[in-house]
């Protein structure tokens, strides 16, 4: 497999998937801060169970968007983040 060519800075997306509103937005909130970033809500699962979240940052790096992806995954609440 051939690694994508990506120029940084840019905006990057994430989906953030997990259980519960609020403690998702939350978890988000904390890994993004004050970064450059958007959010904004994307499914509801038909039990109200599961949420995602469309998330878009301004990253510096690779290893900014990595670890954003790495401390979003650390949080209970977030199930899966692509």
């Amino acid at each position: 497999m051939c690694k994508p060519e990506i120029s940084y800075p840019c905006r990057w997306g994430y989906r953030v998937i997990g259980t519960g509103h609020e403690p998702l937005c939350a978890a988000i909130d904390e890994v993004v801060g004050d970064h450059d970033h958007s959010l904004e809500p994307g499914n509801t699962s038909a039990s109200g169970k599961y949420v995602s979240f469309h998330l878009e940052v301004l990253v510096r790096d690779e290893a900014h968007r990595l670890g954003i992806y790495e401390a979003l995954s650390e949080f209970a609440c977030v199930k899966i983040v692509l």
